[in-house]
């Protein structure tokens, strides 16, 4: 196509069911203190992976406590590998909208370019059947408009006027 757009080409649907019965839902603010993998995991995992097998009932390990570590690490590797693709695919999704949007707004304006050039050339009644398009289509022209009129006016109030200098009076 060209070097701006591309066709997606990742999966179109993803599939969370395997994951599903571990998936939770935190109440907003439930995040703040949760303890995150720090660099280094996986030589800790695999340290571990055979230290727990040779120390753990030395230290008063239960078995199933490396188990639960196992599986968790397991839980993480699925979760992570489907949220690289729903980041992705969310990625390309918030892309299109934009793209979408963007060329729809194009040919309002052009619509609007005709509209105009019509009232202008040649039939002034179409007007009022193109009146919000016109006003949408120029809403952000105004906005701006406005804008720059606000700055103007707020640059010529915090612009001191120039000083005029005391004039002796005259010597008579």
């Amino acid at each position: 196509m060209n070097d701006t757009i591309a066709p997606y080409m990742g999966p179109s649907s993803i599939d969370v069911s395997n994951v599903r019965p571990k998936l939770v839902d935190l109440a907003n603010g439930k995040f703040a203190g949760a303890q995150r993998e720090k660099d280094g995991f996986p030589e800790v995992f695999d340290e571990l992976s055979k230290a727990i097998p040779q120390y753990g009932e030395t230290l008063g390990i239960h078995p199933s406590m490396w188990e639960r570590v196992v599986d968790k690490t397991a839980t993480l590797d699925e979760i992570r590998a489907l949220k690289k693709d729903v980041l992705k695919l969310a990625e390309v999704l918030q892309e299109s909208e934009v793209y979408y949007e963007d060329a729809r707004e194009a040919d309002i304006s052009r619509i609007g370019g005709f509209v105009d050039a019509t009232i202008l050339h040649g039939d002034p009644s179409v007007q009022a059947a193109f009146q919000k398009t016109l006003e949408y289509r120029s809403r952000y022209a105004k906005k701006a408009a406005d804008q720059r009129r606000k700055n103007k006016q707020a640059r010529t109030e915090t612009t001191p006027a120039p000083a005029t200098e005391a004039k002796a009076p005259p010597h008579t």
